[in-house]
């Protein structure tokens, strides 16, 4: 199958709907117009926000592209606009891939989705758990009832891991707190360790088989699970409203490219993914293990924005919207945010991407309201979304306000150490975690450096306690054990470095 961008010849910055074009029965046939008034509330909200942060928005009907826009930068300091061959890292958007990829294969006979985690490694010992009650099956639909934030941290953020180092973090899996086995919670945990599994089972990482049992039959060219190569494509780079108008620090690496959060791609590439979900859509890929993906495999009762949430099924959540059985899957990490949804019935799916993170989830809920809307022919649907995006401007009034709050907070927290500050610079390690690195700058500030990480420490209400944002918009504490005037180790989120002599 061609990817959707090559099947259209595109009209204008919009491709948009022909008159043509089988609609739902209440509904009329789409012009430029229908959708001028949201790109105007879009680009409008980026001037009020003083943030030029890019966007792309792909809406599919019956298997095809019927609307494309971009807006925005991808680069805001070169100016360099968002277009057609933009990659957005899509974050947890990638768990459909990774849990497709794993049907694909139970279908081939290479895995076994009700093997236990324990039969997935025999040999391995998990002492905080029975390991031999936990399925592959519970790994991808959240139901495995494990916890392991170490896992996460090295995964997701610091990128410091080897093979050995994840596969001994995986054996300290716990029980969750919040989630008993078989119950709903997500997380990325469940991804992490099937993937890690599969990586040394297959002696194949878990990229190449997204790359080969997905990304290339429906002719994915412009998505990558690896950074690497989507680098030499042009990305959209990290932005925040809480921040300034430079990119964030934290940027994706090979190493942070995990199969529970690991992919760039084009919003055109996605739409071709998502086209491929609907029903009847002729594609490379099996119909029946699509159809198998997107059958519920737990129940929940939650929501997000505007998105009911009343199960999961393989990488896919379950849920009625606007009165239609929706699947979706969202994904969202510093600087990015993405969403990916179809409702099969009415043969509709939709793509939004940003490389902005705060503004996302009450537009992203516009954006989708407005273009389903119009699809299922709701006569309110343009009034409604434009005392949205008011609501919405009115919020944005107020953050100003509310940044320089919380920054006073932060900045009112006195520093409580008990020994001088260079008492606490020095080499930490931990065994599977690697080496953080406490060091003073020219403003006799504490620095971390963990990985890819890094951050200067500000006070806290504790002494010997700091906190550090680590992760953009994101506050963790770390607590120094000190005893006879030495600092001994520091615990961060739950895990201990020891002080290096």
């Amino acid at each position: 199958m061609k990817p959707l961008l090559n099947q259209l010849k595109p009209l204008s910055a919009l491709c948009l709907l022909c008159a043509s074009l089988c609609m739902p029965a209440t509904a009329q046939p789409l012009t430029p117009q229908d959708f001028a008034e949201l790109e105007q509330a879009i680009a409008a909200l980026k001037t009020q926000a003083g943030l030029p942060f890019g966007s792309a928005i792909a809406l599919v009907h019956n298997g095809k592209l019927i609307y494309q826009h971009h807006n925005g930068y991808a680069d805001i300091q070169h100016k360099l606009p968002v277009n057609g061959d933009t990659a957005f890292y899509i974050a947890s958007a990638t768990k459909p891939f990774t849990a497709l990829a794993f049907l694909l294969l139970a279908q081939q006979g290479k895995v076994d989705l009700k093997q236990s985690l324990q039969q997935m490694w025999p040999l391995q010992k998990f002492p905080n758990i029975d390991a031999s009650r936990v399925t592959l099956r519970q790994l991808l639909s959240h139901q495995s009832g494990l916890d392991n934030q170490p896992l996460v941290w090295a995964t997701a953020y610091s990128g410091i891991h080897t093979p050995e180092t994840l596969k001994a973090l995986t054996s300290q899996s716990v029980p969750d707190p919040e989630a008993k086995w078989g119950e709903f919670r997500y997380s990325n945990v469940g991804y992490n360790i099937a993937s890690l599994w599969l990586d040394e089972r297959s002696g194949t990482a878990w990229q190449d088989h997204l790359q080969q049992l997905i990304l290339k039959p429906l002719g994915m060219q412009h998505s990558s699970a690896r950074q690497s190569k989507a680098a030499k494509w042009p990305l959209a780079l990290p932005y925040s409203l809480m921040k300034n108008q430079l990119p964030l620090y934290l940027q994706k690496t090979d190493a942070t490219m995990h199969a529970a959060g690991g992919m760039f791609a084009t919003a055109g590439d996605l739409a071709t993914f998502v086209a491929a979900q609907l029903p009847g859509t002729k594609s490379l890929l099996p119909a029946n293990v699509i159809s198998q993906s997107q059958q519920t495999q737990v129940t929940t009762d939650s929501s997000y924005g505007d998105f009911k949430r009343s199960g999961y099924a393989f990488g896919w959540y379950t849920g009625p919207y606007k009165g239609e059985v929706m699947l979706h899957h969202f994904g969202g990490f510093p600087g990015y945010s993405a969403h990916l949804s179809f409702i099969p019935a009415r043969q509709i799916g939709l793509v939004i991407l940003h490389n902005e993170d705060v503004l996302s989830r009450d537009l992203n809920n516009l954006i989708a309201d407005y273009c389903y809307g119009l699809l299922l022919g709701d006569s309110g649907t343009k009034a409604r979304v434009k005392a949205g995006f008011v609501k919405l401007q009115q919020k944005l009034a107020q953050l100003p306000a509310m940044k320089q709050a919380q920054q006073q907070k932060i900045e009112g927290r006195k520093t409580l150490l008990s020994l001088p500050p260079a008492g606490y610079v020095g080499r930490y390690l931990h065994p599977q975690l690697g080496e953080m690195i406490v060091s003073l700058n020219a403003q006799q500030q504490l620095e971390f450096r963990w990985g890819a990480l890094q951050a200067i420490a500000s006070g806290f209400d504790t002494t010997d306690e700091l906190r550090l944002e680590l992760v953009p918009n994101s506050g963790e504490v770390v607590k120094f054990t000190v005893n006879q005037g030495k600092v001994q180790q520091l615990t961060l989120s739950g895990m201990t470095f020891s002080k290096q002599r």
